[in-house]
């Protein structure tokens, strides 16, 4: 898995058109030609708990990402977490995570 890791990658992620939210998080996805791969960045603020919460969060989230990656288009994408994500259950996370992909049309079509 290859991580955003500048500020710079950040805010040109940030400016895309494509973007996802609901109660739970934001997603946004910036697709990338020159790139034959896809990277990821994790925003999680402050807000939410204490770095143990953050850490469960963010581990949450990586792992739904594992999961499905490998059926995703190649591009650059942010899962910027909300308040209150800390207390949602892991399916209704992933659930809400897959209805974001197939809103934005960012599952690779299989042939």
């Amino acid at each position: 898995m290859v991580t955003l890791n500048t500020k710079k990658d950040f805010d040109s992620v940030y400016k895309s058109q494509k973007k996802w939210h609901n109660s739970y998080f934001i997603l946004f996805f910036k697709e990338n030609q020159q790139r034959a791969e896809k990277r990821i960045g994790f925003s999680v603020s402050k807000k939410i708990g204490n770095a143990v919460c953050r850490n469960l969060v963010k581990r949450r989230l990586r792992n739904i990402y594992r999961d499905s990656m490998s059926s995703l288009k190649n591009g650059d994408m942010i899962l910027l977490a909300k308040v209150g994500l800390e207390k949602v259950e892991y399916k209704n996370l992933q659930d809400s995570y897959k209805y974001a992909l197939i809103r934005l049309n960012l599952v690779a079509q299989k042939c």
